[in-house]
Parts: C-alpha cells; sequence; structure tokens
C-alpha cells in the first residue's frame, strides 16, 4: 500500500504547467513557500522561453497560503513577459496577499484563456 503523502498533516504543494492552445497555464495547488518557491520560479522561467512572444496564465484557486517572495516572482515573470511582447494573468489571487505589481488579475480562468486568445500573433 501507498503511504499517503499528507498523513503527517502537512499540505503538499504543486505547480503544474500545461498548454491550452497558445498560452502556458501553470496550476498552483497548496500551499507554496520555501522551495515550492524555487520551483514556481523555475517553472514561470521555463513557461517564459517556452513562446517568442510568452503569453502565460497563473492559476491561483487551488493555492493555499503563499510566502510573500511568490509576489516578486510573479512580478519579475510578469515584467519580463510585457517586455518580451506577451502577457502574464493571475487568475484567484488570494485576498489577504496583496496582488503582484504590473500583472493582470482574472476572475476566472475562462476569462483569462479568452483574453489571451484575442491577443495571440
Amino acid at each position: 500500500m501507498t503511504p499517503d503523502p499528507t498523513a503527517d498533516g502537512k499540505a503538499l504543494s504543486r505547480v503544474r504547467q500545461w498548454l491550452c492552445g497558445t498560452a502556458v497555464v501553470l496550476d498552483l495547488v497548496g500551499p507554496l513557500s520555501g522551495p515550492g518557491v524555487s520551483v514556481l520560479r523555475r517553472e514561470l522561467a521555463t513557461a517564459l522561453v517556452r513562446r517568442s512572444i510568452p503569453l502565460l496564465v497563473l492559476d491561483a484557486t487551488r493555492a493555499g497560503d503563499l510566502d510573500p517572495d511568490v509576489g516578486l516572482v510573479v512580478t519579475g515573470a510578469g515584467r519580463h513577459a510585457r517586455e518580451a511582447g506577451g502577457l502574464l494573468i493571475v487568475v484567484g489571487w488570494p485576498e489577504p496577499v496583496p496582488p503582484p505589481d504590473g500583472v493582470e488579475l482574472r476572475a476566472t480562468l475562462e476569462q483569462a484563456l479568452s483574453e489571451l486568445a484575442r491577443t495571440k500573433s
């Protein structure tokens, strides 16, 4: 029998990347702190270089507590996307956490993907 990874009471965090047309979507699941922030930074860097004009959605609707550094990482990724002629849209950013500077916020994943579909080259 496989042991339950949440049996010790700690929630697992995960950053999952998938494609939707020309957009790269990154799902954040669970709390994100410590090593999880480095994983997010790496996944965002990979997503940013995947296309010459990066179109990204960061879906935080299932994220738990976020380390303050997550906002800085997302702000930097948003700046890079804009400088390359692209866009980073964040969905479901948690209310108590100040939103990252310079990124677009949308209420749903569908709204974000629809907007990116209209902006693609």
